[in-house]
């Protein structure tokens, strides 16, 4: 997202960047930690130690059948799952991030695969207006170099192919693979980073080092999918993996990264870090020679917030602390309502990104607001504490809306982008109970173009269906109303029709059904309706209000 669009969405207090069902619930019922203090540096146990459950019970689900609050969410079993093993050096002289990539995944298609498709999203950086910048990219990226690509079953050397899109990688098979059969596919490839303040980009010392490796491409009914990369909100596509992982970086640099740190091998100049990761749809890591980190515990997962100091180091400390609590509030509120978070690592780094937020698995991003350091005390604590109640807040409860239940974001976006944004609302009511709800309710946007261009995107409702595919929508600033803004007000309407905590319910069945899949819309209204019915007029009415004709659940 551009800047100009982020003041947008700090408008609207929403951040912009932004294979089969788990296990029910394992038969308990939890109450949420005890209140955290406000020196979130102390709270590294203390969440944990203080979480009580309220009983034992070997139910697993209330008496609509749908599972409790608290519930756990469980992996996929591994041989569900894809598997990446890399060796990545990041070479700071060159800005450059690569290595050799051993990949273990099958056809879990209906259909033979007689060629791959990867995505390669930072060769696109070659040019920067392919994301979206005309200007302020200070080094270009490369196209990414991609050598000794070899089929596995037969030792076979594969010669790529890149479409006009350059992101759109393709590998001919010289023998298909078949539906079930499994697969080794190993290559080497040095990408370039780019010297610019992104979701993938060196700037101000820190290095984001995300979606920067070839990455399987998600089969779908129609073949590969392959749309096309923006630069709004979340437009990547891909399947559940585990990652083994061996980082070489500079031996001062502190890294923070999806999946576990598992060991460290120094040597003179350099180190390498063992990771590991289950069940996650990406591996990222940001990193930085200057990063100071505050840490903290809530349950099982270890928190990690980083961020540098330069010339302001109270009040980037101040800031850490405060994302630290919403952290910790965010898995507590989240996880009651939504279903427990399962991993046991959460990232979060406060760097230059143009964007308010992004979300990958198990580590988010916000951005460093250095004009906020210049105001008065008082308003510098409000601009931390909004930031943290609606962007933190968003990019965590991504953990749940893209990462754990994956889905299409170009096509399908308000899967991801809608519910994450009725996550802000969820972790206001948990951690401001108080409120009214007119406090509670965004702010609808509407761009500056003339009325007759506005209404073109409506339909007889007065809306913008927020269920179109992003390319259908007219610009950016209708996209954004649509589907963060509109589409967190259809949540809340929906919660209002069934009441909040049977449509916390239903959610936690929507995630159970789903998670570590990639769902669509139908999957939510299946759900949905199942529960609430189809003869609740006033949720009948909401889809009418909000969405186009295609998907939408059939009224009684």
């Amino acid at each position: 997202m551009n800047k100009n669009i982020r003041i947008v969405a700090l408008c609207l207090a929403a951040s912009m960047m932004i294979s089969l069902a788990a296990c029910r619930p394992q038969g308990q019922e939890t109450t949420a930690t005890s209140e955290t203090t406000t020196e979130a540096t102390t709270t590294t146990s203390a969440a944990a130690s203080e979480t009580t459950k309220e009983s034992e019970t070997s139910a697993t689900s209330d008496d609509n059948g749908l599972p409790l609050k608290g519930c756990k969410i469980e992996f996929k079993p591994e041989d569900q799952r894809y598997h990446y093993d890399m060796d990545l050096k990041l070479d700071t002289s060159r800005k450059t991030i690569g290595g050799h990539v051993v990949f273990d995944f099958y056809n879990d298609s209906a259909a033979d695969w007689d060629k791959l498709c990867l995505r390669d999203y930072p060769s696109l950086y070659k040019n920067p207006k392919n994301v979206g910048y005309d200007a302020g990219v200070k080094t270009h990226g490369e196209i990414t170099e991609i050598t000794n690509i070899t089929d596995g079953r037969n030792n076979g050397k594969i010669e790529m192919t890149r479409d006009e899109d350059v992101s759109v990688v393709w590998l001919p098979l010289a023998t298909a693979l078949k539906p079930g059969e499994k697969m080794t596919l190993s290559y080497d490839f040095v990408a370039t980073i780019p010297t610019v303040a992104d979701r993938y980009g060196y700037q101000d010392g820190v290095y984001n080092v995300t979606n920067f490796y070839p990455i399987l491409a998600e089969y779908t009914a129609d073949g590969w999918s392959h749309a096309g990369f923006y630069s709004v909100g979340e437009c990547f596509y891909s399947e559940i993996s585990d990652y083994d992982v061996r980082l070489t970086v500079p031996e001062d640099m502190v890294v923070l990264s999806t999946g576990l740190e598992n060991g460290e091998n120094k040597r003179s100049d350099s180190k390498t870090i063992t990771i590991h990761a289950d069940c996650v749809r990406d591996f990222v890591f940001s990193c930085s020679q200057d990063f100071e980190v505050v840490e903290g515990d809530y349950k099982d997962t270890h928190i990690r917030v980083a961020y540098t100091e330069e010339d302001y180091p109270e009040y980037y400390g101040k800031t850490a602390e405060v994302y630290l609590k919403a952290s910790i509030d965010s898995l507590r509120i989240f996880g009651e309502a939504f279903g427990e978070y399962p991993y046991k690592d959460l990232e979060v780094i406060i760097a230059p990104i143009a964007a308010g937020g992004m979300e990958y698995p198990n580590l988010i991003i916000i951005t460093k607001d250095s004009y906020a350091a210049e105001e008065d005390e008082e308003s510098q604590d409000q601009i931390i504490q909004l930031e943290a109640d609606n962007v933190v807040s968003h990019e965590i409860g991504h953990q749940w809306f893209m990462g754990i239940v994956g889905s299409n974001s170009g096509m399908q976006p308000w899967l991801d982008e809608s519910f994450a944004s009725y996550t802000e609302y969820v972790y206001d009511v948990g951690v401001y109970p108080d409120k009214s709800d007119n406090e509670r309710l965004p702010i609808t946007f509407k761009d500056d173009s003339s009325d007759e261009e506005w209404k073109a995107n409506m339909t007889e409702s007065g809306y913008i269906p927020i269920n179109r595919p992003y390319y259908d929508f007219d610009n950016q600033f209708v996209y954004i109303t649509a589907v963060y803004s509109m589409g967190k007000d259809l949540l809340i309407d929906m919660e209002k029709a069934v009441g909040r905590e049977d449509f916390y319910a239903i959610i936690r069945e929507y995630v159970q059904e789903n998670a570590f899949r990639n769902a669509d819309q139908s999957d939510f209204f299946r759900v949905l309706y199942k529960y609430a019915g189809t003869d609740n007029k006033e949720l009948n009415s909401l889809t009418f209000k909000y969405l186009d004709d295609k998907g939408q659940a059939p009224a009684a």
